[in-house]
């Protein structure tokens, strides 16, 4: 079974899902993977480098993720070009975990941005408020930068609309246990 985990920018599904990794479960992370896609020698490093030049790559000739990130976080466009160039890599591998025996979590918050819904078993959403995932993720990515991301996100009004499972992350870290440990519940073997 594969089960996606979304939510907006600071939601805090990457919390959610260490929970679930800490219990025993797979998890996936999308951002990990799709970075692992600009590594020298992928195929898609040369489709990056030739769409966004040569001033992305760093010292060794590896592409510098911050700059690459300055220039499709500030212009929808260019984050278009970039997702058409790795989301066809990223899909591979998701639907390469669908082959495993166990149950695995995939953590995205583009799940429902790309129309991936349906390569899923089941979708669980985690919520917060707007104002709690604006600071959440400030702390990671500056003000600026989390606001943009943000505004590139759907509204969880869309992305309800595909959830089988909600968590709502609006609360403290323990209430969010909590959350996890009756969602686990359903899936132990």
């Amino acid at each position: 079974m594969l089960i996606g985990v979304t939510g907006n920018i600071g939601s805090g599904k990457s919390t959610f899902c260490k929970l679930l990794s800490a219990k025993g479960f797979s998890v996936v992370n999308g951002d990990e993977l799709a970075k692992s896609f600009l590594k020298k020698g992928h195929e898609a490093y040369s489709k990056i480098v030739e769409t966004f030049g040569k001033g992305i790559l760093n010292g060794e000739g590896e592409i510098d993720r911050k700059r690459l990130g300055s220039i499709v976080f500030n212009d929808k466009e260019s984050l278009n070009k970039l997702t058409a160039i790795i989301h066809p890599f990223v899909l591979r591998a998701v639907e390469s975990l669908k082959e495993r025996d166990e149950i695995t979590f995939f953590e995205a918050a583009v799940i429902v941005e790309y129309g991936w819904q349906k390569t899923f078993d089941a979708i669980v959403t985690v919520y917060a408020y707007r104002g709690q995932r604006i600071l959440r993720a400030a702390r990671k990515f500056g003000l600026r930068n989390a606001v943009l991301r943000d505004r590139m996100q759907l509204p969880y009004s869309v992305k309800f609309k595909y959830t089988d499972y909600l968590i709502c992350n609006t609360k403290n870290l323990l209430h969010l246990k909590e959350q996890c440990e009756k969602f686990a519940e359903q899936f132990k073997e």
